[in-house]
């Protein structure tokens, strides 16, 4: 199909909603057998209907995006919370619906989803899950946990830990992190520290927890294990935060067989479960007392940190999915798109690079894949194409903006606009600054289609351009 980007954007849309449908249609017709004969189920399906048609109201054009003025975005940057995370597959959807038929008992279906997530990811005995808002409710709720037990007078005070008989957490310099953000928040105060005997050196009375920032391990001087190490010897918790260190999905269970106490794993990243969702996986115990600490609990620092019954489903069968797929042929698909971009560019001159890829990166484990363009045919940069991809109309292909939204405080000390701006600047555009001649970027959480979408989008760039 050759796509033309003079379309309107319904009509782009409505054919990437074509799409989709009919890959939800094979699954639908197929969940729904199961809904039948003797899989029916003895309840009626007073809330959990078939997908319907809209005809009035938002939703009845077709384009939600067009309806709130919203521009929809092609992820070209990856799985990161700002542009939506990751987008869920059908199936992952299809329990969601599911997940909205009966009204249940929170905390019950957490304890099951926590003995689901346990066994399917090999935890230790003793071991169980939960599921939370994201990592970061995970890393309140935990830190809560470990401060408060399952004593009610604390669980009512928290995060006023005055009279709390444990409340320090360690950290190495090294890992601190926006996320520390979420320790802090729960009253819990960090000491810092770099070396080996100073994390030994600062265990007192009043020590709760030592943080790990699995993406940051290769930054500290203290090890995973020899955190771990530490910490049973003197008799205090620890938590890894491995938000988004997964892939290898071997992950899921090494790092809660180290013995960390605690481990928190995005569900929204490449587990591809809902956005809002997360992975705790620890010690019974703990994990009893982080409940203890969230919703549906009331009168407590996690009541913001609810997790509904369908986001509990969907991110279940989201972590079977992951957990169950043929890596080796996820990497294939991801090679095939960047093929299909890298034949539409080749007469342009623009030749790919080889893949960049290290299986045993910390975090956001994902082939890298970028283009060189030739100086001598094109006088056009590698930034200069991004800005293009990022202005398509009428969805974007990208965002360079996507790690401020223009979110970012005002610095009250800083010295000139201009200051804050340059502290500001985006990482790929220093990149570019020292590469100008390539582009790059991910293509895992493209969807079915869209690696034509961006070669197509990249040959009007491309033909457009001056010539040097």
């Amino acid at each position: 199909m050759n796509l033309k980007f003079g379309w309107s954007r319904r009509s782009f849309l409505s054919m990437l909603g074509a799409a989709s449908g009919s890959l939800f249609a094979g699954r639908e017709a197929k969940g729904s057998e199961l809904l039948v004969g003797e899989h029916e189920h003895s309840l009626s399906k007073i809330d959990g209907n078939p997908i319907v048609p809209i005809t009035t109201g938002l939703g009845s054009t077709g384009d939600i995006y067009a309806e709130l003025g919203v521009k929809p975005l092609i992820n070209i940057v990856g799985t990161v919370t700002v542009i939506g995370g990751s987008v869920m597959k059908p199936e992952v959807m299809e329990l969601i619906r599911r997940g909205n038929e009966h009204f249940v008992l929170i905390d019950e279906l957490e304890v099951a989803a926590g003995k689901f997530i346990a066994k399917l990811c090999k935890s230790p005995v003793g071991y169980t899950g939960l599921v939370t808002g994201g990592a970061a409710a995970a890393m309140v709720v935990g830190y809560a946990g470990m401060m408060t037990e399952d004593l009610e007078p604390r669980l009512k005070a928290c995060p006023d830990v005055t009279g709390f008989p444990r409340t320090e957490v360690i950290i190495q310099k090294s890992h601190r992190y926006a996320f520390d953000h979420q320790i802090r928040q729960t009253g819990a105060k960090l000491i810092e520290v770099e070396t080996r005997e100073e994390m030994i050196a600062a265990i007192n009375p009043r020590t709760l927890a030592i943080h790990f920032t699995n993406i940051l391990s290769d930054k500290g001087k203290v090890s995973g294990p020899e955190t771990v190490e530490i910490a049973r010897k003197h008799g205090i918790y620890t938590f890894n935060d491995a938000s988004a260190d997964v892939p290898p999905v071997s992950r899921l269970w090494e790092y809660p067989a180290i013995g960390f106490d605690m481990v928190t794993f995005s569900g929204g990243k490449d587990i591809c479960g809902p956005q809002a969702s997360g992975i705790l996986i620890g010690k019974e115990e703990l994990i009893h007392w982080a409940l203890m600490n969230m919703s549906p609990q009331e009168d407590r620092i996690g009541r913001c940190c609810k997790v509904g019954k369908e986001t509990i489903f969907g991110l279940l069968k989201a972590l079977e999915i992951f957990v169950n797929q043929d890596y080796d042929a996820t990497l294939r698909m991801y090679d095939a798109r960047a093929q299909v971009i890298s034949d539409a560019v080749a007469k342009f001159g623009v030749k790919a690079q080889p893949r960049e890829f290290d299986p045993q990166a910390l975090g956001n484990v994902t082939p890298s894949y970028s283009w060189m363009i030739d100086s001598s045919k094109l006088a056009i940069t590698g930034h200069e194409v991004m800005l293009q991809l990022a202005a398509t109309q009428p969805v974007g292909i990208g965002s360079m903006g996507a790690d401020s939204g223009g979110m970012r405080g005002r610095n009250p000390d800083a010295n000139s606009d201009k200051s804050t701006a340059k502290a500001a600047k985006p990482k790929r555009a220093e990149r570019a600054a020292k590469n100008p001649n390539t582009f790059g970027f991910a293509v895992w959480q493209l969807k079915e289609g869209e690696d034509k979408i961006i070669a197509d989008r990249l040959v009007e760039i491309f033909s457009a351009a001056p010539k040097a």
